[in-house]
Order: C-alpha cells, then structure tokens, then sequence
C-alpha cells in the first residue's frame, strides 16, 4: 500500500486545478489521482476546508512570497519590478487563472486570492517608489505593473514569455512617461 503525505494530497490538488480548476479538488477525485482510498484523504485532512486552506496557503507562500523575494534581487527598482513581471509569466500557466476563477465563487478562495492581491500590489507600489517619482506616481506605476501581471495571466499572454516582457516594458515606460510628463 502507498504511504502519502499532506504534501503529496497538495500536489495532487495543484495538478487537478491546473487541469481541471477548482471541480477537480474533491476528495474522491484526489484519491483517484493518487490510486488511494478517500479515507487516506481524512487521515491527513479535517475536512475539505482544512486541505482548501493548506492548498491555498502553500499557493500563497510559493506564487507570492517566493515571487516577491526572488523579484527583489533586482538591481534597481526598474529591474525588479520587470523581475515581478517575468516571475509571474513563468509560473503554472492555468493556476492563477483557476484560483482567480475560483475566487469568485468561494468566499474562502476570494480571501486568499484578495490577501495575494493586496501583498503583490504593495511590493509594485513601494518598488515603483524607489523609482524617484511622486508618491502617487508611484502608485499609479505601481498599479499598472500589476495590472499588466493580472491581465497577461487572463489573456494568454504569458504563454509567450518574449511577447509578455515587451509588453511589460512597454507599458511601464508609458506609464512612467505619462506619470512624469
């Protein structure tokens, strides 16, 4: 018999939510990925709730704190916030886009999914900060680097990760432009 982990059970989960998105997560479909009985799924889980907040929580740590702390080595303040952008574009393609589907329908989902969001946005902010600009240029740079990471997951874009950085540059050097012009 095959002796699994609770991390095991969580990649098990991030498998059938880039495959399948959030209708995948059930227990009995989980143990089915892992050719287990859904009792093994109680042994290393409460419930559902307890492996959805374990799920999410290791999806937070990796897709945000992870990212922000790899993006902040950049050299300046420029360089990491295109760092920030890259990063995300080479993340699981459909994992974003399945939790922020999921997100609407889940209010536990949507609490992740906001706390992510606020985290990844403060980091655009103050590092669009350094940049020397005003306080609320740094914002709106801020708010449009992160823009760019939500809508190029939505759209595809960072499938090609060529195609995605240009348009990450181009669209920080507008708004820098505009903000300074």
């Amino acid at each position: 018999m095959k002796t699994l982990s609770r991390k095991d059970w969580i990649l098990a989960g991030f498998a059938a939510l880039d495959q399948e998105g959030h209708a995948g997560l059930s227990a009995e479909n989980l143990a089915r990925r892992l050719n287990v009985t859904r009792g093994s799924f109680y042994h290393h889980f409460r419930n559902r709730e307890d492996f959805v907040r374990t799920l999410l929580a290791a999806w937070e740590e990796d897709y945000t704190e992870r990212m922000l702390a790899h993006a902040a080595q950049g050299r300046s303040a420029g360089a990491t916030l295109l760092r920030y952008l890259r990063i995300a574009a080479e993340k699981q393609p459909g994992r974003e886009v399945a939790i922020r589907a999921w997100a609407l329908c889940d209010p536990l989902a949507a609490a992740f999914q906001q706390r992510v969001d606020a985290r990844r946005l403060a980091f655009a902010i103050e590092t669009a900060g350094r940049l020397g600009r005003s306080a609320a240029e740094a914002e709106l740079i801020g708010q449009a680097a992160h823009l760019c990471l939500i809508g190029g997951q939505q759209t595809g874009a960072r499938h090609q990760a060529g195609q995605f950085e240009r348009l990450a540059r181009g669209a920080l050097a507008l708004v820098g432009r505009l903000a300074g012009g």
